[in-house]
């Protein structure tokens, strides 16, 4: 019996190390079960609320940041100044010292027209106004016998040196014909001439009015004719001083018309001068814009030559009128341009700021939609999405100002809104 109960409780103290270890294996297995079925429920969660209706959608939340509102366009780039340069006489260019890409100052000789013809008009003038003084010299001064014997010897004098001069053109005028002198010395014998008579009939004049002696009226006459030949001989000397072509500012010579020796009019153009030590654009702002622009507004201008590089401008001048055929206004940019970077024909883009927003409200323009002439967008409250009505402002992608409807931190639905109704269940899939 002793045996017996010995070999039985030796039995049951043997099994149970062996029903532990199938418990814990049980209890292993099951947990390893229950995390599968957790995962795969989480997994498919976003699908089951689809299934129930729920609408995918991606939002953004409402913030404050700076806003600005940016006029672009487009413009020319033109020279401050530009100008063709004209004589003011008629003649042969005696010279044109200047040359494409040159530059040159203000008052510079640009061109010279021979002055030959000029220079004898010019002496031709003062001829006559010696006269015109010795007129009046004569009647002013008054007569003795003395004077008389001398006026009368002067017109010998006048007279012999006129015939000499007559004589001296006759036979100059004939080898000039014949091609045996030079023009320039038939114009010396021509003054010479001129000159002599000139003073013969001073002199004569001169003795007549100390025979005669001089009515008040004729020396106001002869007062008179003195001023005309001084103005005469003025007008000369201008005509002299405009054969010489003068740039009127200072700047670059872009375009070269003629050449020495070519015969030129007031109506011949002979460079084109350009100032473009500055450079400005001409800009159309439309009706909308007009009111916010300023000027002395900065502009940052760009140009396709010189890709990535901006240049500073600043708005100098508006016209006062639209253009009724576009309905836009003016508006002249003045730009610094030193190193001659931008050169006029650029094509340019430009930027301007209008109106600024500090801390702004805002929102991605692609999440407003727009119905029958009003603005809302979707907010997300607890998984449903409430249409609300909202005021806008300022505009500039892709950016948004709210001035009424939304709060910041507000989650706004900013694709997948044309799906929404008015509290649609949605659920959110990506954040925007």
């Amino acid at each position: 019996m002793i045996r017996e109960s010995s070999s039985s409780s030796g039995f049951v103290h043997g099994k149970k190390p062996f029903m532990w270890l199938i418990v814990g294996v049980g209890l292993g297995v099951a947990a390893l079960a229950l995390y599968q079925v957790s995962g795969f429920s989480q997994k498919r969660t976003a699908s089951q609320r689809l299934g129930r209706g729920e609408i995918p959608v991606q939002v953004t939340p409402v913030v404050r940041k700076d806003l600005t509102r940016f006029l672009r366009t487009t413009g020319d780039i033109t020279p401050l100044m530009q100008v063709d340069l004209f004589p003011k006489v008629s003649g042969y260019l005696e010279g044109i010292y200047v040359d494409i890409g040159d530059s040159v100052r203000q008052g510079q000789v640009v061109a010279q027209i021979d002055r030959t013809d000029f220079l004898q008009k010019v002496k031709e003038a003062e001829a006559k106004v010696a006269y015109a003084k010795a007129q009046l010299s004569e009647l002013t001064a008054g007569s003795r016998p003395e004077e008389l014997r001398q006026a009368e010897e002067a017109v010998r004098q006048a007279q012999s040196r006129f015939d000499l001069a007559r004589l001296q053109r006759e036979r100059v005028e004939a080898l000039y014909r014949r091609q045996v002198i030079s023009k320039k010395e038939m114009d010396s014998a021509e003054t010479e001439y001129t000159v002599a008579e000139a003073q013969l009939l001073a002199s004569q004049q001169h003795l007549k009015l100390l025979r005669e002696g001089a009515r008040q009226e004729v020396k106001d006459a002869s007062q008179a004719k003195l001023k005309e030949m001084e103005a005469l001989l003025d007008q000369e000397k201008i005509r002299l001083r405009n054969t010489s072509i003068l740039a009127p500012f200072a700047g670059e010579i872009a375009r070269k018309y003629v050449e020495t020796g070519a015969l030129v009019s007031p109506s011949t153009p002979l460079v084109h001068l350009i100032h473009s030590e500055t450079v400005k654009v001409i800009v159309n702002v439309s009706e909308r814009d007009i009111p916010l622009l300023r000027v002395g507004t900065k502009a940052t201008i760009q140009t396709e030559a010189h890709g990535e590089k901006r240049f500073e401008g600043t708005v100098v001048r508006m016209n006062t009128a639209l253009d009724l055929t576009t309905r836009t206004l003016q508006a002249e940019i003045y730009i610094p341009n030193p190193n001659r970077f931008l050169k006029p024909g650029m094509f340019a883009t430009i930027r301007m700021p209008l109106v600024k927003r500090s801390k702004a409200l805002v929102i991605p323009k692609n999440a407003v939609v727009e119905e029958g002439g009003s603005k809302f967008v979707f907010v997300v409250r607890e998984s449903a999405a409430s249409r609300t009505s909202i005021v806008t402002g300022l505009e500039e992608d892709p950016f948004v100002e709210v001035l009424e409807g939304v709060s910041e931190g507000d989650l706004i639905v900013v694709r997948g809104q044309e799906s929404l109704r008015d509290r649609s269940a949605v659920v959110v899939t990506e954040g925007g």
